[in-house]
């Protein structure tokens, strides 16, 4: 039996470990959660306008193929359904130039991809605390 939910987080990244580490994360912090999962920005946006269900948070990793979370970025602020979305910019790099690029792009958060599930796992909560996903419809 599948379990209802109440909002999706759509997650885009070509890395199939990180896609694999962030299902796991979600399943045992937020299992409410509904993740949809794109491998680049052109199939996020294609996920995002195919799903029936309100982007509660999208997640993009910087370096992809096709689009990369940059060009994402820019798209998706630049649409009004989607500015206002908490968008978190999730990748390895910790340069400062990114950091600021993705600020400066609208990210609202950008996190550094953390090198254990555990604290993938504390990652999701504080995402699911700071974003209030609970309580998005």
């Amino acid at each position: 039996m599948e379990k209802d939910s109440t909002y999706s987080v759509f997650v885009a990244d070509d890395d199939d470990d990180d896609r694999f580490l962030m299902k796991i994360a979600f399943d045992k912090c937020c299992p409410e959660a509904k993740i949809e999962f794109a491998v680049d920005g052109l199939d996020l946006l294609s996920a995002l306008e195919q799903s029936p269900s309100h982007a509660c948070l999208i997640i993009l990793d910087l370096n992809m193929p096709r689009l990369n979370g940059f060009d994402s970025l820019k798209i998706l602020r630049a649409s009004k359904t989607y500015q206002s979305t908490p968008i978190i910019v999730f990748s390895t790099s910790s340069s400062e130039r990114d950091i600021q690029k993705a600020q400066r792009m609208g990210a609202n958060e950008y996190l550094v991809k953390p090198i254990d599930i555990i604290s993938l796992c504390n990652m999701v909560n504080k995402l699911k605390v700071d974003w209030n996903l609970v309580d998005c419809q």
